[in-house]
């Protein structure tokens, strides 16, 4: 199954969404980084998404996102 990988990282005081070609940002708050990456994960339309967070050290964790229905 095709897996997407967004993450929500600090770069130069400014809060990014990025992921494999691309970049969106800036967002001032970690929390508006962190609304619009699982906006776009939720229109991943069914695939299995990957969303890393960036806590206060630096330190990426991640968290599963979508993907197949159970049923």
């Amino acid at each position: 199954m095709l897996e997407i990988h967004y993450g929500v990282v600090q770069i130069d005081g400014d809060w990014m969404v990025i992921s494999e070609g691309l970049r969106s940002g800036p967002y001032p708050t970690e929390a508006q980084a962190e609304r619009t990456a699982r906006r776009m994960a939720d229109e991943a339309a069914g695939l299995k998404v990957q969303l890393h967070l960036q806590d206060a050290a630096g330190e990426l964790h991640r968290e599963e996102l979508g993907g197949e229905p159970e049923g």
